[in-house]
């Protein structure tokens, strides 16, 4: 059935592990996980935070539930999960997860990539007032320009030194200069202000950006500031790797939308379709910038796709008890595997699996509801405390027994 079909590509994709090492920095004591979708720009804010704060970051599919990227938090058993990105980019699954597994968790954003932007750098002074003090460098970059803000990541990770101070990521583009702005307004003492820009062959950035604008707010409330710039031209490699990762996304989205009847979703990975077919004939014909343009034209038009057939298969499974709970057994399942690759004892979970498809199998949806599910969860819980924390004991809900 296409359903079924469905439900396999719905826990089918295994997270994307990034960041840096667990840390203390600006912290305090706190053991802090970032999740975040791997839309570029959201992506991107979280591995500057993450890096900020020496928190471990979790990347999972845009707009899709993985349960593998639960499991790992699991693992992790922190004291707070951080989540940037709004309910459309990071489902609410996640946030049952941490509610049943006890982790505290909260959730920055806004209603587009430049307002999760603002809230970020605003949450981020309100929270961890000494992280934010210290940063003295701010990179400004099109929300758009996929290129240009992964060029401002991989400068910060290999070349440090060519920021003034800590550096954080303000996106803006033509229209939202006023959200800009308010991002900017929260700085004081910032001794650079660089702008991260992808150019064409002609010469010209490929996705405005109204610095005549910035520069003349900036110019007003930044004294003595330095100007810089971090410019890239399309490569091939760079224009290849990103022309693979929207070909998965657009089967990702062909692969949700199977079998449902979403006419606008449909018309949209038509669109998605068309544009990365001409992207990889610029490709081919080596025209590397028109080649990015169209590429990030199928990349948003799939993000569409995804989101709303998500949504659809989620109203189709909340619409029967059985599909429903098939659906939660096997990603209870999928978060036992990981649980194991990382070197749990997971042999009672593995009896209670069984169990459980025992019980579907016959129907008894009240055992499955009442007992076995919640002691999968909470043997779960109590398991991922206990190697956490050597002897401690652990309880339900993901806290060690000596910790607060």
């Amino acid at each position: 059935m296409r359903w079924r079909r469905g439900l396999v590509i719905l826990i089918g994709f295994m997270f994307m592990l990034g960041g840096v090492p667990l840390g203390h920095a600006g912290a305090g004591d706190l053991r802090l996980v970032i999740l975040v979708s791997d839309n570029e720009a959201d992506a991107a804010i979280a591995q500057n935070i993450a890096n900020l704060l020496g928190a471990q970051l979790i990347v999972s599919p845009w707009g899709t539930y993985d349960p593998a990227a639960s499991a790992e938090i699991l693992s992790i058993d922190p004291d707070r999960v951080i989540i940037i990105g709004g309910p459309v980019a990071v489902p609410e699954e996640y946030t049952k997860d941490l509610e049943e597994f006890g982790i505290p968790y909260e959730r920055w954003y806004g209603e587009t990539r430049y307002e999760t932007n603002l809230v970020v750098i605003g949450s981020l002074k309100d929270e961890f007032p000494d992280v934010f003090d210290g940063i003295k460098t701010v990179v400004i970059a099109n929300g758009r320009d996929a290129l240009a803000i992964e060029g401002y990541l991989e400068t910060m990770k290999l070349r440090p030194y060519e920021f003034k101070g800590k550096p954080i990521l303000i996106l803006t583009d033509e229209g939202r200069e006023n959200i800009t702005i308010a991002a900017l307004g929260q700085f004081s003492g910032i001794t650079e202000v660089k702008y991260s820009i992808t150019y064409s062959g002609r010469g010209k950035p490929m996705f405005p950006l109204n610095r005549e604008k910035l520069d003349e707010w900036m110019k007003s409330h930044f004294a003595g500031y330095e100007e810089g710039s971090l410019a890239q031209s399309p490569t091939r490699d760079e224009v290849y790797s990103l022309l693979i990762n929207v070909q998965n996304k657009t089967g990702r989205a062909e692969g949700l939308l199977d079998g449902l009847q979403i006419p606008a979703a449909r018309k949209k990975l038509e669109g998605a379709k068309s544009a990365l077919n001409a992207a990889w004939d610029a490709y081919n014909s080596g025209e590397y910038s028109r080649a990015y343009q169209l590429a990030m034209i199928a990349s948003f038009n799939a993000d569409f796709v995804i989101s709303r057939a998500y949504s659809e298969m989620r109203t189709v499974y909340q619409g029967s008890v059985r599909m429903q709970l098939e659906l939660e057994i096997h990603q209870l399942e999928v978060m036992v595997r990981i649980l194991k690759r990382k070197g749990y004892d997971v042999g009672e979970l593995e009896s209670l699996i069984a169990q459980a498809k025992e019980a579907l199998s016959r129907g008894d949806y009240s055992v499955l509801l009442n007992d076995l599910i919640p002691r999968i969860r909470s043997e779960m819980a109590t398991l991922a405390t206990k190697k956490s924390m050597p002897g401690q004991p652990g309880i339900p809900g993901g806290r060690g027994g000596g910790r607060p």
